[in-house]
């Protein structure tokens, strides 16, 4: 977990200074000193011109809301891992388009509030024209809803807090949008779970209900032929449901590794038509969009991500905002779009930017794109689906210590930092908080970036952390930037989570598919996964002892190579069955081992098929200062010379080899040592009759992955 260094305690000025406004009440101007000390010590009481008329409700702690420390009990349950679900969660409530009007100026005392007001609502209100303030309150009891039949927009200058409810949810033809134009990330100073008046963001406390509920809309879909250079019209794998004209699309790079830039040839283009699967684009393609035929049953196009959305909460290029929910009442987040959000602080160092010096920043601890911040089983049943979050400065998706929340065909692009993610351990001896039953269906993580990309060590798209029931069906990580471990997937050291990981897709990251550095007490599954394009390896696996499976996978064109493997097995060792590691000319080796730090129990490579390779199909590469290869080929298929030993590498502990079709075990030594020279190996090798058996044959995969977003549906639809 990155801590950002403590922000500059900016003094409060006195033009940013609001006055309290009633609702439905009469109001007089208070001196700024006055509630300069309001302000400070917490207090939100109603003026008129005669008398206080109003306090807060029990228990509140003023303007700010309740306090809590970073490290506070979640309030929704206690978030103890396998604690199991409480009751089911209650429906989510109807919304109705009722209340006093916005534009009433006698429902404001005379005159509706403007951008320097703090608004405070305890009754409901139905926004029906555009505004601005200077802050807002909604406290229990009280409601904002979006006129539906309006295209609406919220501004405010400070927080949004939400106790009561807000609500966001136009008809088909609309836009809401609530958007903080005036952010300084300057004065930000992170953590905990209360609200803070220099963080400007929403805020979702208490007993607070936040609808975001915009026009569904297919999230993604891929191409489904080759896209040039010059291209308008593009042929879509799926006709997508809800595309307009006017929409913006992201275009996926989808070229091989050895091309320059091919981890971010993205096109931003924006939609002109759709007819069926033909949409037709305003500007031509800047570059091309290869479809990919990896073999196994995967044959890819690009994704073309839609970062469009009827609902819209979004801070400024210049001062990004950002989402906090602390409520112990389950959000509704749906086709809503996040921009701008996930501010970051400047450290004391620089580095030589693309235009010239710049800060090395860091995040804001705890001010992310969609937080949901040490909630337990508050959220169990949450649905965040159909959700953009963009140009972010931070993580996108962040479920921290809160349980029972599927993330459905949402979309990150353009975000610093890991994208979906939760806080990790403090430090490498102290285990990960974890989030319970956390499901990604469909997601797609793309374009993850830091700069400078050299600090960018372990960046990952998905950080799949500790806990039970996790769930990784159908997503995508693509063009994740990073240096020396940076993936589309990471299983994290010190945050042990088992997860069913099925059918996702990694390709056209800066380094490798997926990343393990996990030394596991648990058994782990991958299955029918793919990776291409990347540059680095498909599947580089770490740290020192752990048991994983790995079945029914496509490796195909990673410039590194299809498996880098630096861990031993741990009590049952780890298996890769069945997969198809096709190195596309690219590279020297499809599997090569690295160094081993610890003794542990033996790896097999089985039933797989090794083609595509320059040198051999798998290199014994573990250093002399480590501890021995272990590692077993059965019944394997090579499209070329086999194996290969590193003279550098030590004598192996065991190094066994049953091609396929054949029942006789070869064991392999070094060169010189007993046994048949193999001089392509740079190795010898003798047979082994106690351990013949029975070969079976190579199953190569036979994936399906799906060319389409899950389809999503608006709340209670």
């Amino acid at each position: 977990m990155d801590i950002p260094p403590e922000l500059p305690r900016t003094p409060v000025s006195r033009r940013g200074l609001l006055r309290w406004l009633a609702v439905g009440t009469a109001f007089a101007a208070i001196s700024g000193e006055e509630i300069l000390r309001r302000s400070l010590t917490g207090e939100t009481r109603l003026v008129t011109p005669a008398a206080v008329v109003g306090t807060p409700p029990a228990g509140a702690a003023g303007p700010m809301g309740p306090g809590g420390g970073h490290g506070a009990a979640p309030p929704g349950g206690t978030g103890a891992p396998g604690a199991g679900p409480p009751e089911q969660p209650a429906p989510a409530p109807t919304v109705d388009q009722g209340g006093r009007r916005w534009s009433d100026r006698a429902g404001w005392g005379g005159g509706p509030p403007g951008p320097r007001s703090a608004v405070r609502i305890t009754d409901k209100v139905l926004l029906d024209t555009d505004a601005e303030v200077g802050s807002l309150l909604v406290e229990p009891g009280g409601s904002l809803t979006f006129a539906a039949d309006r295209t609406l927009t919220l501004a405010a200058a400070g927080n949004v807090e939400i106790r009561g409810t807000l609500a966001l949810a136009p008809d088909g033809d609309h836009t809401h949008t609530l958007r903080f134009p005036g952010v300084d990330e300057k004065r930000f100073k992170g953590d905990g779970m209360t609200v803070v008046d220099t963080d400007v963001g929403l805020w979702v406390t208490g007993a607070g209900y936040l609808r975001l509920d915009g026009a569904a809309k297919t999230a993604w879909v891929r191409a489904d032929r080759d896209l040039k250079a010059g291209d308008t019209v593009v042929n879509l794998a799926a006709p997508p449901a809800g595309w307009l004209p006017g929409d913006e699309l992201a275009v996926t790079p989808t070229g091989p590794p050895d091309q320059d830039g091919f981890a971010a040839r993205y096109d931003l283009v924006t939609l002109r038509s759709v007819s069926g699967t033909t949409v037709t684009l305003e500007t031509p393609l800047k570059h091309p969009h290869p479809r990919v035929a990896a073999g196994g049953g995967v044959t890819v196009g690009a994704e073309l991500l839609n970062l469009t959305r009827s609902v819209r909460v979004e801070g400024t290029a210049k001062g990004r905002a950002h989402v906090h929910l602390t409520s112990s009442r389950r959000a509704d987040v749906r086709h809503a779009a996040l921009r701008w959000v996930g501010p970051r602080a400047d450290t004391k160092e620089t580095w030589r930017g693309p235009d010239g010096t710049a800060p090395v920043t860091a995040p804001v601890l705890g001010r992310y794109g969609l937080h949901f911040h040490r909630l337990g089983d508050a959220t169990r049943g949450t649905v965040v689906e159909g959700v953009v979050v963009r140009d972010a400065g931070s993580h996108a998706f962040v479920p921290h210590a809160s349980h029972g929340i599927t993330f459905r065909s949402c979309v990150s692009h353009e975000t610093w930092e890991d994208a979906y993610w939760w806080d990790g351990p403090l430090d490498t001896r102290t285990p990960q908080q974890p989030s319970d039953d956390i499901v990604y269906e469909s997601c797609v993580a793309s374009r993850t970036l830091l700069e400078p990309n050299p600090r960018a060590y372990r960046l990952t798209g998905f950080n799949l952390g500790a806990g039970t029931g996790g769930k990784a069906l159908d997503c995508v990580a693509v063009g994740v930037q990073g240096a020396n471990g940076a993936s589309g997937f990471e299983w994290p050291e010190n945050s042990e989570g088992v997860w069913t990981f099925q059918r996702c897709l990694a390709h056209n990251n800066l380094q490798d598919g997926i990343f393990v550095w996990l030394n596991a007490q648990r058994h782990h599954v991958v299955t029918e996964f793919a990776a291409y394009h990347n540059g680095g390896w498909g599947i580089e696996h770490g740290a020192y002892l752990n048991d994983f499976d790995y079945t029914a996978s496509v490796l195909y064109g990673n410039a590194g190579g299809g498996v880098a493997l630096h861990a031993l097995g741990r009590d049952k060792g780890s298996v890769f069955d069945g997969l198809l590691i096709d190195a596309a000319g690219l590279s020297d080796f499809a599997v090569s081992t690295a160094r081993h730090e610890l003794a542990g129990e033996s790896v097999t490579f089985s039933r797989t098929r090794f083609t595509g390779y320059r040198r051999a199909g798998v290199a014994f590469r573990a250093g002399a200062d480590g501890k021995p290869d272990d590692v077993l080929l059965l019944d394997c298929e090579f499209g070329g010379n086999e194996l290969w030993l590193d003279p550098e590498a030590g004598a192996p502990k065991n190094i066994l080899l049953r091609r396929t079709g054949s029942t006789e075990v070869l064991k392999v030594r070094r060169a010189g040592e007993e046994g048949d020279a193999q001089p392509k190996w740079n190795a010898a090798a003798a047979p082994v009759p106690t351990l013949a058996g029975q070969s079976r044959p190579v199953q190569v995969p036979a994936l399906r992955l799906k060319d389409a977003a899950a389809p999503t549906t608006r709340v209670g639809r």
